[in-house]
């Protein structure tokens, strides 16, 4: 039965463990989901009969250390702990380390048959679950001292396990069947601020050869970190992973997130942020059930753990172990139904959980726009107010100090907006950081489907495509509040051009007049009948000119009233100029200006406008 979660998308089944998960869920009786100690990594197998009718009852697990896997391989550990008919196998490994990778990949090529042609003695054997094409063309950031470049592109690919079935041609396309499927995929979740600062803490440490407090993954990260050519994939920021190119040469700058500024207002002690994971899955066809010695379908994932190592819902591994053990809607019956749990639990776990108290995920970002949007309406409230009043003065005829110092208030500065547009520009960024790791989700979940004609794999395409969507009118409404920010400033800007073209009026009106006289003064012209005037008889010509004419032009430019009054005394001067001369022409004129705008007047009110020839 279809879910309706608290965004009003629509879920399947499949969600219903996620959705129902808490902080204190517990597990049954298998140890499948107990933390790793300080020392010794652990991996888990878990072999599923889909016949059986309690789904508790098909499982059969194994925790197996990591060192034991790869050296033994999952077959042989699981031989003795069959408990009954296994119709599929699933191996995960807790953490992105393509050591491990390659490892127990040789082993299922040992356990399965699976042939690994003769390479030299100076060249690595190609296994051919992990060709060059699968793996390493794949890993961007080998080439970068730089942590948080590393990372598998985002893919989905259907390959043949038998090299000689994969004879490409021209176009790149197969000759043989390509049963088998590799998978990355990169998925949100969150972290504890002071979990991942402690995890940088240390990996600067090791990179640097420095001695650091004990933490649990110390002697798995120093192994493993800088790898000569299988390093291990630790998690990434949100901005680490979107701007992954510019981190190739040089450490990101620490950007602050919604989350962090949303969960530290609320939780100062248990402050929250967004990274990226990645999984790493391969679907290896078996070969059957029935027969003596046959192989399993087998289902192998990578994907980090928490950094603290603690049990709780929102780890994605734990939450899959449960959602196992209460069944799946459409039950388990093949790989794919696997595969769909797995990408659910993944996809799902950032945007189906409850961080807070009633807030979700995606009610941070709309928390923060709608709290910028609030502050840019007070801002402009204050806008209007404050340019209300400097109209009042002008009204009022107030001194020239007085609109002057109106024209100093803070309302007509923008330095609030310019720290509102800064905040939603972030907003937008972290945004579209998101839309990126969705948009890759999407992608490769549209090339699973095009090879798997799987219904519990289709409804994993639209939960995703829905949750895209869903940013994606987030997004439009921050960009609706930048857009009137904007709008805003430019407001303001305006007011701020109109002082500065007010204090160029003043000092024209000022030195114009002045500048005049001056300079009819000292023209080069000689007057046989006059004498040179003395500075002080000069000074006491242009002065008193100059402030008569400055302050009235001041006046008339400051006064509506003035200006009106001097408009309508010309007009009177020259009407009664010619009709003194015997003209009425100007009259006239006026008359039919006035008889044509009331018949335009009439036209409009009547719904037709004529042609101007009629008026």
């Amino acid at each position: 039965m279809a879910l309706v979660d608290r965004q009003g998308r629509r879920s399947s089944g499949l969600s219903l463990s996620v959705l129902t998960g808490t902080e204190s869920t517990t597990v049954g009786s298998n140890d499948a989901c107990k933390p790793d100690d300080t020392t010794i990594k652990h991996a888990t197998i878990v072999d599923i009969d889909v016949q059986t009718a309690k789904p508790r009852e098909g499982l059969t697990f194994q925790r197996p250390s990591v060192k034991d896997l790869t050296r033994r391989g999952p077959a042989q550990i699981m031989n003795g702990a069959k408990q009954h008919k296994v119709s599929l196998r699933w191996v995960h490994l807790r953490a992105n380390c393509m050591s491990w990778i390659e490892e127990l990949m040789a082993r299922v090529c040992e356990e399965r048959g699976i042939a690994i042609p003769e390479s030299s003695e100076n060249s690595p054997k190609k296994n051919p679950l992990l060709r060059k094409d699968l793996w390493a063309d794949l890993f961007h950031g080998k080439a970068s001292d730089q942590i948080q470049t590393r990372f598998m592109g985002p893919t989905c690919i259907q390959f043949s396990s038998n090299l000689e079935d994969e004879m490409s041609d021209t176009n790149g396309s197969t000759g043989g069947s390509r049963d088998n499927i590799v998978l990355y995929l990169p998925f949100l979740h969150w972290e504890s601020y002071d979990a991942w600062t402690e995890r940088e803490d240390l990996t600067r440490s090791i990179s640097a050869n420095k001695p650091g407090k004990p933490q649990p993954d110390r002697d798995f990260v120093a192994e493993y970190l800088h790898h000569g050519t299988a390093p291990f994939h630790d998690r990434r920021s949100l901005h680490q992973a979107y701007y992954h190119d510019f981190g190739m040469t040089r450490s990101l700058p620490q950007y602050k997130q919604v989350m962090q500024s949303f969960t530290s207002q609320t939780h100062p002690d248990s402050v929250k942020m967004m990274v990226v994971d990645q999984l790493w899955l391969w679907v290896i066809k078996g070969t059957g059930v029935s027969e003596e010695g046959s192989q399993p379908d087998l289902v192998v994932t990578a994907f980090p753990d928490r950094f603290n190592g603690a049990y709780d819902s929102a780890n994605v591994y734990n939450s899959i172990i449960e959602h196992l053990e209460r069944g799946l809607q459409p039950p388990l019956r093949t790989a794919n139904n696997l595969v769909a749990a797995i990408l659910e639990h993944c996809t799902g776990i950032f945007f189906q959980r409850q961080l807070e108290q009633d807030k979700w995920f995606v009610e941070f970002f709309a928390a923060a726009i709608g709290t910028v949007r609030n502050s840019q309406k007070l801002a402009f409230n204050n806008f209007c107010l404050k340019s209300r009043e400097l109209k009042d003065l002008e009204d009022q005829e107030a001194s020239l100090a007085e609109t002057a110092g109106k024209l100093e208030d803070a309302a007509f500065s923008i330095s609030v907006e310019t720290s509102l547009v800064q905040d939603i520009k972030d907003i937008i960024d972290e945004l579209s950081c998101v839309d990126y790791i969705l948009h890759r989700q999407q992608d490769v979940v549209a090339s699973l489907l095009r090879s798997q004609n799987s219904r519990s794999l289709k409804t994993i395409g639209e939960m995703v495509k829905e949750r895209r969507d869903t940013w994606a009118s987030i997004a439009k409404t921050a960009h609706v509040a930048y857009d009137e920010i904007q709008t805003q400033m430019d407001a303001q800007e305006s007011a701020r051009y109109g002082r500065t073209v007010l204090l160029l009026t003043v000092v024209t009106i000022i030195f114009l007049p002045m500048s005049f006289l001056a300079t009819w003064f000292g023209m080069n012209v000689r007057d046989p009948g006059a004498s040179s005037l003395p500075l002080y008889q000069i000074a006491a010509i242009i002065f008193p000119i100059s402030i008569a004419i400055a302050l009235f032009a001041l006046v008339v430019a400051f006064s509506e009233k003035l200006r009106d009054f001097i408009v309508d005394g010309v007009r009177d001067v020259l009407d009664f100029v010619l009709g003194a001369l015997g003209t009425n022409r100007s009259r006239s004129r006026r008359r039919r200006q006035k008889r044509r705008i009331n018949r335009r007047q009439q036209y409009i009110e009547s719904g037709t406008v004529g042609d101007s020839r009629d008026c």
